[in-house]
C-alpha cells in the first residue's frame, strides 16, 4: 500500500463504503424476508379467520336446526296422538256409516259407503306421514347433535350416517344409487354433530363429482382399535398430483361460486384435531372414482374439551 496519506484515506473510505453497502444489502435482504414472512402470516390469518367463521356458521345452523326440530316435534306428536285415538274409534265410525240413517237419500248413502272405503286409507296415510315427519325431525336433531359445542358423548356412527342421508335426501335424486355396507360398530366417544358435518361434505362432494347420476358407496367396519368409514363414488376421481392439496384451505376444483374450498379442510380439522383420527384418499374403494377413508380411535381422550 502506498505511503501517500491521500491514497490511504481513499482506501479507508472505499473500504468503509463497501462495508456499508454490504450491510445495507444484508439489511435489505432481511427486511424483504421479514416482509414475505409477514405476508405469509397475514394470509394464514385470513384463512384461519375464514375457517373460524365457517365453523361458527355451521354451529349456528346446527343450533337453529335443533331448535326448529324441537318446535316441530311437539305439534306433530299432538297430531299423531289424536289421529291414533281416531283410528281406535274407527270401527264405530265405520259401523255407523254402514248402518246409515232413515233420513238419508241414495246420494248420502253412497257418500257413506265411499267414506267407509276411503277413511281407513286416509287415516293410515296420515299416520304414515306424521311418523315420517317425526323420523325427519329425530334425524335432524341427531344430525345437529353437539354441533354447537365441543362436548363429546357416546354415539352410533352408523346412525349418524343414516341420519345424514335422510337429511340430504332432497339432494339425492332417484338417479343416484346409495349402497350401504354398515358393519357392527361400538359406540364412539365423539362429537356426533361435527362428524355428521364431515359425512355431509364427503357425500355432497361425491354427488357433485358424479354429475347427474352414479353410485355412492358407504362402508363402515371396525379395524382393531379403530372404526373405519369409507365413502366412495363413481366420479372421475382425483389425480395424484393434487391428492395432497385438496385438504388445504380454499383449494377447490369447482367452478367459481360453486364452492369455498373449505369443506375438506374443515373435515380434516374435525377428524385429526378434534378426534385424533385420520382422513385420506385411498385407491381400493368400491367406487370407480374417489374414495375417502376416515379412521377414528375407539378409545380416546375428550380432545374437544381440552
Amino acid at each position: 500500500m502506498s505511503d501517500n496519506p491521500y491514497e490511504k484515506a481513499y482506501q479507508r473510505e472505499k473500504l468503509a463504503r463497501n462495508e456499508a453497502e454490504h450491510l445495507l444489502e444484508d439489511l435489505s435482504r432481511k427486511l424483504y424476508d421479514k416482509n414475505e414472512e409477514i405476508n405469509r402470516l397475514y394470509e394464514d390469518l385470513k384463512r384461519n379467520q375464514s375457517i373460524m367463521v365457517q365453523h361458527e356458521k355451521l354451529a349456528s345452523v346446527g343450533e337453529l336446526a335443533s331448535g326448529i326440530a324441537h318446535e316441530i316435534n311437539n305439534p306433530v306428536g299432538f297430531c299423531l296422538t289424536n289421529i291414533n285415538s281416531l283410528q281406535d274409534q274407527l270401527p264405530i265410525l265405520l259401523e255407523a256409516c254402514a248402518a246409515g240413517s232413515p233420513d238419508w237419500d241414495a246420494e248420502k248413502q253412497a257418500d257413506a259407503d265411499y267414506l267407509r272405503e276411503d277413511l281407513p286409507i286416509l287415516i293410515r296415510e296420515t299416520i304414515d306421514g306424521l311418523i315420517s315427519i317425526q323420523t325427519i325431525v329425530r334425524d335432524l336433531r341427531y344430525y345437529s347433535r353437539n354441533s354447537n359445542q365441543d362436548a363429546f358423548s357416546g354415539a352410533d356412527l352408523n346412525q349418524g350416517i343414516k341420519s345424514t342421508l335422510n337429511v340430504l335426501r332432497n339432494k339425492i335424486s332417484a338417479q343416484y344409487q346409495i349402497h350401504l355396507a354398515l358393519g357392527d360398530l361400538p359406540l364412539i366417544h365423539c362429537n356426533q354433530g361435527k362428524l355428521n358435518q364431515v359425512f355431509t361434505n364427503l357425500i355432497l362432494n361425491g354427488l357433485q363429482a358424479m354429475g347427474a347420476s352414479g353410485n355412492l358407496y358407504i362402508d363402515s367396519y371396525q379395524d382393531g382399535d379403530q372404526v373405519v368409514i369409507r365413502i366412495s363414488d363413481d366420479g372421475p376421481g382425483i389425480k395424484d398430483a393434487i391428492a395432497l392439496e385438496i385438504f388445504q384451505p380454499f383449494y377447490t376444483t369447482k367452478k367459481v361460486g360453486d364452492g369455498t374450498g373449505l369443506g375438506l379442510s374443515i373435515s380434516r380439522s374435525i377428524i385429526t384435531e378434534l378426534h385424533a383420527g385420520q382422513i385420506s384418499l385411498v385407491k381400493d374403494g368400491r367406487g370407480q372414482g374417489a374414495t375417502f377413508e376416515i379412521r377414528i380411535p375407539i378409545e380416546q381422550e375428550d380432545l374437544g374439551s381440552a
